[in-house]
């Protein structure tokens, strides 16, 4: 066996551990993809959720649980927005959070030309979560209202 297998080895050895150390007694949104990148130290999730915002609040669930925390959004040029958040987990293992959602979903919130990309903070994050709630509230109980009137 060679040597830079046993590094890798060990280095996703490594990763699964921080991993699991930082779920452990969490009630966090589960993954519906897990990577683990050996070379770059650097564990991806990304969590369930139905629409943009609940995965955007799944999120956040998991951004709340890690220091040194950067936050971006992009308007991809297929018209996604693609919402990444990077921090360290207590051991010091660096996480990378991240969802999408049709950008058209964002109803004009987002100020994000086509393919550019900006750095934000986890309450702007907040602050769009909130925002897409209260719309997806408004248009059920518009939607209660039709079906009252018929």
């Amino acid at each position: 066996m060679n040597k830079s297998t046993l590094t890798t080895t060990s280095t996703v050895d490594q990763l699964i551990g921080a991993y699991r150390s930082h779920v452990l007694g969490r009630m966090l949104p589960a993954a519906v993809m897990l990577n683990f990148t050996p070379a770059l130290r650097v564990i991806s999730v990304q969590p369930e959720g139905t629409d943009l915002c609940a995965r955007l609040a799944n999120v956040l669930m998991w951004a709340y649980t890690l220091t040194d925390v950067t936050a971006h959004w992009w308007h991809t040029p297929d018209q996604w927005l693609q919402i990444t958040v990077t921090g360290r987990a207590a051991g010091g293992a660096r996480l990378r959070v991240y969802c999408g959602g049709p950008f058209d979903a964002c109803r004009g919130l987002v100020p994000l030309a086509v393919n550019t990309s900006e750095h934000v903070s986890l309450d702007e994050l907040y602050a769009l979560a909130c925002l897409l709630r209260e719309a997806q509230q408004e248009a059920h109980r518009g939607l209660v209202r039709e079906r009252e009137a018929v």
